[in-house]
């Protein structure tokens, strides 16, 4: 998972008052419940020494009516939510944090990473072209509108009426592979998902080529008219999902593959090392990571202890828990983050490295 987007929290300075709170709102009684729960939620971060301008920047969010979700992860400074992210579920309790650092870890560790893709419902005419980057667009193609269909038409003319009609559908398939393909550049997608008419499918899948063809995968749903929606977007989640197991799966068999060749380290000490140097390409956590590390001013500054940052020329060095400590160093060297508990490291913890120290 990288972390660039999360770049503007560590350019605000603390203290930040963090919290992941239900803000579902589908039962009758689900207004009055959430007030209720932003109340003792806003009491506790009060007590935690948020002050009062950022608690009413965070009820304001929190209680919009035209903002509902399962639930919000808000991460607020100086009167100022500075990150606000809707949650996949409601969180199963309320939890509040005030520290220097905001409390990004367990945000990480629910959030799906983003899978750039493009999805395709195609018919015989054209397709409706879905791209999900940094936003989710809709592309609408129609191609040629006749012939579209084979008719028997009798004699000699019924042959050139069907040849015509594949001959625009194959035009037809084209135009839209062309689009597709600059959909897919544009957002740089992982998984182009295509779907809709069978014979659409199979000329649109034909008519992509490289980088893409080799990154499309057809899908059994995507009717153009929007009557199999739920089904198409319960098929589209599983094949981003295995796309994200596969990530995943494959930053685990580097580590190991790395570590037997010492291009990767284990345990935080190493870690911390290592991440002070900027030379951690990806960090691989084994829930649940507890302890904490010391930090200082600057991302890089961080260690396993107090007196070994001051050795390292740190005056003011602080504590906090470890994962957010360890966010905010991978955030700002361009390392990425995966959950697993396909290894289990010292500390729970390692790092593919991006090079190693001569």
């Amino acid at each position: 998972m990288k972390l660039a987007y999360l770049r503007p929290l560590y350019e605000r300075s603390g203290p930040f008052a963090s919290l992941y709170l239900c803000t579902d709102r589908h039962t009758a009684d689900a207004a009055k419940a959430l007030s209720l729960r932003w109340r003792h939620a806003r009491i506790e971060l009060g007590r935690l020494g948020a002050d009062d301008a950022t608690l009413d920047a965070i009820e304001q969010v929190v209680l919009d009516r035209d903002s509902a979700a399962p639930g919000r992860a808000l991460f607020a400074t100086d009167g100022q939510v500075v990150h606000n992210e809707v949650l996949p579920e409601s969180p199963s309790q309320v939890s509040t944090q005030v520290g220097e650092l905001p409390a990004v870890m367990p945000l990480l560790e629910e959030r799906q990473e983003p899978v750039p893709h493009v999805g395709v419902k195609a018919d015989r005419q054209g397709a409706e072209i879905i791209s999900v980057g940094d936003k989710r667009q809709v592309t609408t193609v129609d191609g040629i509108e006749w012939p579209i269909r084979k008719v028997k038409a009798g004699g000699w003319s019924e042959s050139h009426y069907q040849r015509n009609a594949e001959e625009t559908w194959e035009a037809n398939a084209r135009e839209v592979a062309a689009q597709v393909m600059r959909e897919a550049e544009a957002v740089d997608a992982q998984v182009v998902l295509v779907g809709g008419d069978v014979r659409a499918r199979e000329l649109v899948l034909e008519s992509l080529g490289e980088p893409y063809a080799g990154r499309a995968v057809p899908t059994e749903h995507g009717v153009r008219s929007g009557a199999d929606d739920e089904a198409w977007e319960q098929e589209v989640r599983a094949i981003l999902d295995e796309r994200r197991r596969e990530r995943r799966d494959a930053a685990v068999a580097r580590f190991r593959e790395a570590h037997g060749r010492g291009d990767a380290v284990a345990g935080l000490a190493d870690v911390t090392e290592a991440l002070r140097g900027g030379q951690v390409d990806t960090l691989l956590i084994a829930r649940p990571l507890r302890g904490e590390l010391w930090y200082g001013s600057q991302p890089h500054e961080l260690a396993t202890s107090e007196k070994e940052l001051r050795e390292l020329g740190v005056h003011d060095p602080r504590c906090a828990e470890t994962g957010s400590v360890l966010a905010r160093a991978a955030t700002a060297t361009d390392a990425e983050i995966f959950f697993t508990e396909d290894v289990e490291p010292p500390d729970r913890v390692g790092a593919i490295l991006r090079y190693t120290a001569a």
